[in-house]
């Protein structure tokens, strides 16, 4: 058995389509028949979402926080749970991410041609989006944006992360981390600041770690099997959704995610303009089949 982990809060209506495109996923692979998923159901969360967490229809476990964790220390105490459960692997998608119906035939095809010691992440993003639908290639990205973690890199490199002298102080942590790999700056180790502390930040730094120590990849493709869109979050300040009832809203976020410039109309942190919309063509011509360049 393996693990989907799904972090929950107040983002009802990106939810509800998240986990219908998981389902429309699952039905086209037989990799997805034996996942645990573990929803992370952040204090305050409410009630449309944990109506959709009860509608669920597979093996699932609920983590209920009683007092508001956070981001991190939500997803990070979670995946401690997660990775106790998982025999290899645990998938994670936060409820803004729609993963494409090729997604778990696609992970499938890199487990299938990667052993486990090889890679610290099996990615489903690029953020140029562009190229051949068949190739693969050796990076040290990490994006949380639907990502397959070794349970080996998460034991090795993540757990002693998720200790109270991060959670207390993130920036002095991270800088810690920075100065220790200082002589890899501006090659395999990416960061000299304090910026992108947050969990995906510490992440992305310890698959540079694990690719220096290791030489443990992130494997990542051309083209994304997942979407974005999450215009407002945690890090991004967005309208409101109109409409006076959830379904009312969800119509019109259904519309909203088809033009990567609406989504980018409805966020106000304009310092990101990364919305983009599945490559249909591509992926609907993808055969199955990868190659590593």
């Amino acid at each position: 058995m393996n693990v989907i982990l799904r972090p929950v809060f107040n983002r009802p209506e990106m939810l509800k389509l998240s986990l219908e495109y998981e389902e429309a996923a699952r039905k086209e692979s037989d990799l997805a028949d034996d996942f645990l998923t573990v929803f992370l159901i952040e204090y305050g969360s409410p009630e449309e979402t944990r109506q959709l967490l009860r509608d669920y229809p597979y093996n699932k476990l609920g983590i209920e926080r009683n007092t508001k964790h956070g981001l991190s220390k939500n997803i990070l105490t979670g995946m401690r749970v997660a990775f106790e459960k998982a025999d290899d692997y645990v998938i994670y998608i936060e409820d803004d991410i729609l993963l494409h119906r090729t997604y778990f035939n696609y992970m499938k095809e890199l487990l299938s041609m990667f052993d486990l010691n090889e890679f610290s992440v099996l990615s489903s993003y690029n953020s140029n989006d562009n190229g051949n639908v068949h190739e693969v290639y050796r990076g040290h990205h990490y994006a949380a944006l639907a990502p397959l973690i070794n349970k080996y890199f998460f034991k090795k490199y993540i757990k002693p992360c998720a200790i109270p002298a991060y959670f207390k102080n993130k920036s002095k942590f991270i800088l810690n981390m920075n100065d220790k790999y200082k002589m890899y700056w501006g090659g395999k180790y990416k960061y000299k600041n304090a910026q992108h502390n947050e969990q995906a930040g510490l992440l992305n730094r310890l698959v540079d770690i694990a690719l220096i120590e290791e030489d443990m990849y992130v494997v990542m493709p051309r083209v994304n099997r997942h979407m974005h869109i999450g215009f407002g979050g945690k890090n991004r300040k967005s309208k409101p959704l109109v409409g006076k009832t959830f379904e009312e809203r969800l119509t019109n976020l259904r519309t909203i995610i088809k033009n990567p410039n609406s989504m980018y109309d409805m966020t106000l942190s304009k310092e990101y303009n990364d919305y983009k919309i599945f490559c249909e063509e591509k992926l609907n011509n993808w055969d199955g089949s990868l190659y590593v360049k």
